[in-house]
């Protein structure tokens, strides 16, 4: 038997039946095979997600909604039913 060298994993899914369909139609649209479709989209849609790149993500949210009234309002909320009872 033949040794197989392995540089790709096999992956398959499956997907609705209008999925496919819109899959094999934006194939056609770039004149590529669907799973070169597919490997590109999972590429693009994975990109950058690192756990620093979530870290970094979280970090921007949080910012966004630091100065909103009703974030105040939760960790206001948050600290007076807290029990810090034993908390230095």
């Amino acid at each position: 038997m033949a040794k197989v060298s392995k540089t790709s994993d096999v992956l398959t899914i499956r997907v609705p039946k209008a999925l496919g369909q819109r899959l094999a139609s934006e194939a056609r649209r770039r004149r590529r095979s669907r799973s070169e479709v597919v490997r590109e989209i999972l590429e693009t849609g994975l990109a950058g997600t690192t756990s620093e790149d979530r870290k970094a993500e979280a970090r921007r949210q949080s910012l966004l909604v630091r100065n909103r009234r009703s974030e105040r309002e939760a960790l206001e909320f948050i600290v007076e039913a807290a029990d810090l009872s034993g908390w230095e």
